[in-house]
């Protein structure tokens, strides 16, 4: 017997659905009354399942179409749980399991989770750790698949990247003037966007032609005097993240041998600096799940300030009303942390897409200011990414910003993710 069913529950927000998998789950249950309750749970989370009664059934159905994960019932007729687990690893080795046993034995648990499932629950079900364990391993899932994504997408890339790491420094010794030229230009543009010294310039030429002259002194608006004020704040807001970023550069780093774990905490903390800004935009951010832990040599400091330029420019260009996902992944011996955030499709998206590269350059910008985050910016000028790469070559690693096209979701979304890469330490 094989039967599907698809979500019902309207409770389940967009967003949720946008989080977990697009493939089924595959409910593996001989007897009905578990498959009602199992399918019961599966209509209250949100997602869509199929039931096959042995096996047997279920290993035809797999070589048909993928599933998210197998929710699989050890003691079954025809081909029982761990047949069928040892069967369908052969065909894909990267399929996850949740075995049901009626078995509460710390050795026998221990041989259950040698076979390479994900989790294991104890009969009788009971519907709130059943839901959890589902939710969480549908989560791991969501994550694992966006790994072998940013995987797949970081090799397609490493061409492109070392073709741009050339001719930068091909540039450097070739063009240096014309280079000088180019920061110049850029740090003018930038000075003349948005708050800061251009709009002083503007303010101070429109108040010249308006002022007025009363008993020695010049009268002027207060809307006028106001506007000055606010641009005061910016420019020492700019003033001060020159010399942060003077200080960043002339400052000795400390590099000492650390777990990733220990790099990892400082994650939550800089969600709950950002809470503000992410409530406005209606953000969540989304943080790694990673069960291996390696060795890293940096300075925390640093790396905190690198995590907090990542979050600064992710959730600063975000949009509304998304996800921004932090992701580790492991790459030729190296940690990756990624950040990926929504693209706004604007005008600005489009010369994205073809200069994105320059967005580690000094002064390089392609969207104008965010006003209201310039009070969360440590660096400006756009310096903040500029001070992300030196960091990096500091600690022996490398920082990519790329496009990307998110495939882990039923609808496409065009994406930028930010990488940092750190090598292992053995």
């Amino acid at each position: 017997m094989v039967e599907s069913n698809h979500p019902t529950n309207t409770s389940v927000s967009k967003t949720d659905h946008l989080r977990r998998p697009k493939e089924p789950i595959l409910i593996i249950e001989d007897k009905r009354e578990n498959q009602v309750l199992l399918e019961g749970i599966c209509k209250r989370i949100g997602v869509s399942y199929e039931v096959a009664e042995n096996g047997q059934i279920a290993l035809e159905m797999a070589k048909k179409k993928p599933y998210s994960l197998y929710l699989v019932d050890l003691m079954m007729p025809v081909m029982d749980g761990k047949t069928f687990i040892a069967e369908q690893k052969k065909i894909d080795p990267r399929s996850v399991f949740i075995v049901q046993t009626a078995i509460d034995q710390t050795e026998d648990i221990i041989e259950i989770m040698k076979m390479g499932v994900y989790d294991y629950l104890i009969k009788p079900l009971h519907v709130e750790i059943v839901a959890d364990r589902l939710e969480k391993t549908l989560e791991y899932v969501y994550l694992r698949k966006m790994e072998a994504v940013l995987i797949d997408e970081e090799s397609k890339q490493l061409k492109s990247q070392l073709e741009w790491l050339n001719y930068k420094e091909s540039r450097r010794k070739t063009n240096e003037v014309n280079a000088e030229l180019n920061s110049i230009l850029n740090l003018k543009t930038t000075l003349m966007q948005g708050s800061g010294l251009g709009a002083m310039t503007t303010l101070i030429d429109s108040i010249e032609q308006m002022k007025q002259e009363e008993k020695g002194n010049y009268l002027i608006p207060k809307e006028f005097w106001d506007l000055i004020t606010e641009n005061q704040d910016h420019n020492k807001s700019m003033l001060q993240g020159l010399n942060q970023a003077v200080d960043t550069i002339q400052t000795h780093l400390n590099l000492k041998k650390v777990s990733s774990d220990a790099l990892l905490s400082l994650l939550p903390e800089l969600v709950k600096e950002f809470k503000n800004e992410m409530d406005e935009k209606e953000l969540k951010v989304n943080l790694p799940v990673v069960k291996q832990t390696v060795t890293l040599e940096v300075d925390l400091e640093s790396i905190k300030t690198i995590l907090y330029e990542i979050f600064t420019n992710g959730l600063k260009y975000a949009k509304p009303k998304t996800n921004f996902d932090i992701f580790v992944t492991f790459v030729d011996g190296y940690f990756c942390i990624s950040a990926k955030n929504n693209l706004i499709e604007d005008e600005y998206a489009k010369q994205l897409l073809h200069s994105e590269k320059k967005l580690v350059e000094p002064f390089y910008r392609i969207h104008p200011p965010v006003e209201n985050f310039y009070h969360k910016e440590k660096f400006s000028l756009g310096l903040g990414l500029t001070m992300v790469d030196f960091l990096l070559q500091k600690h022996n690693g490398m920082f990519f910003i790329r496009n990307a096209i998110d495939h882990t979701t039923e609808i496409k979304a065009n994406c930028v993710i930010a990488e940092i890469f750190l090598p292992i330490q053995t």
